[in-house]
């Protein structure tokens, strides 16, 4: 029995001593021939990238959208798109009508149409209409804007007649088809004045 033991283990060497053969071979061969060991393609290396690019894309794109919410004008009817604003046989001169939907009032003047934009250009304070203040303006009778913030006051035109404000009252594009109001509520496309000039700010109806 002992001598078949010590025949087996000359003969057919056990795991062990396979391992170092296999250990010893391997490190003689030179570094130029070895092949080195391959890796996942789901490597800790690749995945941080792609985590990486994967939140600065994610980033660009909401930024992109909110630009694009913004800018984009809405829809007919509401602030930053189109809305109408009644019929110009509805409106006699010296007529100043309030668009809640749109931000702005519609002044009836002998030369047209105007649309103001009811911010105040001082710092932005929204300006009511007061239909019972004095105006310097004869022929339309009383009533001007006021701002409650800084005590602005504007014409019916949207000039400015005293207060901090720097300039008019800013306009909105104003359209008449077929006897009708429309303005343009983007704020992108707003129009904003030096001074005020009712021959070239006014729309003709």
């Amino acid at each position: 029995m002992a001598k078949e033991t010590r025949d087996a283990g000359l003969f057919y060497p056990g795991a062990d001593a396979a391992e170092e053969v296999e250990r010893r071979s391997a490190s003689q061969v030179p570094d130029t021939q070895r092949v080195p060991p391959r890796r996942g393609f789901w490597s800790r290396r690749t995945v941080m990238r792609w985590v990486g690019w994967g939140t600065i894309m994610g980033l660009l794109g909401q930024m992109t959208v909110g630009f694009g919410i913004f800018f984009w004008p809405k829809k007919v009817g509401a602030f930053g798109g189109e809305v109408s604003a009644g019929n110009v046989a509805d409106m006699k001169v010296g007529d100043v009508k309030l668009l809640n939907e749109g931000k702005c009032y519609v002044s009836r003047v002998p030369e047209g149409v105007l649309a103001l934009w009811w911010k105040c250009p001082h710092l932005g304070c929204t300006v009511p209409w007061k239909p019972n203040d004095p105006s310097e303006d004869t022929m339309a009778g009383s009533g001007r804007f006021n701002c409650p913030c800084h005590g602005s006051i504007y014409d019916r035109y949207g000039n400015i007649i005293s207060g901090p404000a720097p300039r008019p009252m800013d306009l909105f594009q104003v359209a008449v088809r077929e006897g009708k109001i429309y303005v343009n509520t983007n704020p992108t496309t707003a129009v904003v004045r030096g001074s005020s000039n009712p021959s070239q700010d006014a729309t003709p109806v």
